[in-house]
């Protein structure tokens, strides 16, 4: 009985122990809400970003990579594209974007799709809760002109229902509460001023466009480019007078090329330097043989390697132009037998290079152009044979970009360049000629990267 006795007292401590302390949970602050945002298509991370930055700050974000999973597992594994603009043909994704969001506990749905329309880009938006039926947002918005109207635009169409579903500001519901707006969580110091979760002050009035903005030329912090070319090469003599001067050509060799740019300042505000890049580049072609008349084949190196530094200039929305200067290391040898040696064109430029660039959008793609002025610090075997030779070259760069995913893009570009010398012989020099043109083009397709 004792025992007895004892257990419920026990039981009848912790009973009011409970029902002392149940009050305190149930004065926790409401949930807060959340929406995802998603978009598919060119640049979808600009536009991402450029929408976030009109989300009411007390409204949650859900983690993309969470979406993108919770996204697959609803059945919508393949980008919705232009269907999404289509009320007959977009049921399906809009369900499985539901069930998406509901599996994510997010409130609702932001999804849009980066296109080009009638050779105008744009992207169309839609914002998919709970309910079925029609949607509370469902428009496009332009991607051309000045990113201020773009904002503009993305808020006059989101604004609304994002401002509908945002949970209060904090010091809203302490007034609400009768509360004096002032806490230990206050995220404002004495003079007023914002700041962040780590006490540093934020720029209210700042202007977002100056950040960087990962995946876009413009503003990357770094690209690599892999690629297989496909090269050739001429070098003829003008006005030859003498036997001993034979010309050479190849088309079509396979070569391998890698190159890449890194910005280190990309992400910071300081002119000039945050658009001043490091530039590398290899190329080498593989298996290469050459051959005198019909003699046998013989061994053939032909490589090029360019070190530089590039400033980069954004013009307009998404032009990028680019001023550069430089180093370039162009090889061609010819490894001929000692008796054949003499009147092979080898050479072994060192080079001086400056040039200008430009990337230019044409709707979701881009064209590239370039031009390049080289002047040669040494040339080689070749002019080494000619009394006052005198060499100078050109470059010309010209292609087309285009996205495939998010960062990455196919590139298909052709290179150009061209040596042009003239000689000063004299009587009894055992070559003569007045002068020569070496020309080298290359056909490259390649895959990039840009962050």
């Amino acid at each position: 009985m004792s025992l007895c006795g004892r257990i419920l007292l026990g039981l009848s401590a912790a009973t009011t122990a409970t029902f002392a302390l149940a009050p305190v949970s149930l004065a926790a602050p409401e949930a807060s809400k959340s929406i995802a945002v998603h978009i598919e298509g060119p640049n979808a991370d600009a536009i991402r970003e450029d929408i976030l930055s009109i989300v009411p700050e007390t409204l949650g974000v859900v983690e993309p990579d969470a979406f993108s999973k919770s996204l697959k597992s609803a059945g919508q594994a393949k980008p919705v594209g232009d269907a999404l603009a289509s009320k007959a043909q977009r049921k399906k994704a809009v369900d499985r974007i539901r069930k998406a969001g509901k599996a994510s506990q997010a409130e609702g749905v932001i999804y849009g799709v980066s296109r080009t329309k009638k050779k105008k880009r744009e992207v169309y938006l839609v914002y998919v809760d709970e309910n079925t039926g029609d949607l509370a947002v469902d428009g496009a918005v332009p991607l051309g002109g000045p990113e201020d109207d773009r904002k503009k635009a993305l808020q006059e169409l989101l604004g609304p229902t994002l401002a509908q579903i945002a949970p209060p500001p904090a010091d809203d519901a302490k007034a609400k509460d009768g509360g004096d707006g002032e806490g230990e969580g206050e995220d404002r110091d004495g003079g007023g001023e914002a700041k962040d979760e780590g006490g540093e002050e934020k720029d209210e009035g700042g202007d977002e466009g100056d950040k960087r903005k990962p995946h876009e030329a413009g503003s990357a912090l770094f690209s690599v480019e892999l690629g297989v070319e496909f090269v050739g090469r001429w070098f003829d003599y003008s006005d030859p007078r003498t036997q001993n001067l034979l010309p050479y050509s190849v088309f079509g060799q396979p070569a391998i090329s890698v190159s890449g740019e890194l910005y280190p300042l990309a992400s910071t505000d300081i002119a000039v330097l945050k658009g001043l890049g490091i530039t590398a580049g290899y190329a080498r072609a593989l298996g290469l043989d050459s051959a005198v008349g019909s003699g046998d084949p013989i061994s053939t190196t032909y490589q090029r390697i360019h070190l530089g530094l590039r400033e980069r200039l954004s013009v307009g929305e998404a032009s990028v132009l680019g001023i550069s200067a430089g180093l370039r290391f162009l090889t061609f040898d010819i490894d001929a037998p000692e008796d054949l040696a003499s009147t092979v064109p080898n050479v072994s430029y060192t080079l001086f290079r400056a040039g200008l660039d430009a990337r230019l959008p044409v709707g979701s793609a881009a064209l590239a152009l370039g031009a390049e002025y080289m002047l040669p610090l040494s040339s080689g075997p070749v002019y080494e044979r000619f009394t006052g030779a005198s060499v100078q070259g050109i470059g010309a760069l010209a292609g087309v970009m285009i996205p495939v995913a998010t960062g990455i893009e196919a590139r298909l570009l052709v290179e150009y360049a061209r040596f042009f010398s003239s000689f000063q012989p004299e009587q009894g020099d055992a070559y003569i000629a007045g002068g020569a043109i070496d020309q080298y083009l290359g056909l490259r397709l390649a895959g990039a990267y840009v962050y």
